[in-house]
């Protein structure tokens, strides 16, 4: 059975809550891989966020 991806809208309170659960995680213990992992999507969820208000502004 094939897997479907759900589409989900991204609203700004989505985000802001995913952004803050991975700021939650940082908190937490984690080891080098998976801290550094969890840096990466943060800085490249932040940055997509930042490139679509540089669009329209």
């Amino acid at each position: 059975m094939a897997k479907t991806e759900e589409k989900v809208l991204l609203t700004l309170p989505n985000i802001k809550y995913l952004v803050e659960g991975l700021e939650v995680l940082l908190a937490t213990d984690l080891d080098g891989e998976k801290r550094a992992n969890v840096i990466q999507l943060r800085d490249e969820l932040v940055s997509y966020v930042n490139s679509i208000f540089s669009d329209y502004s």
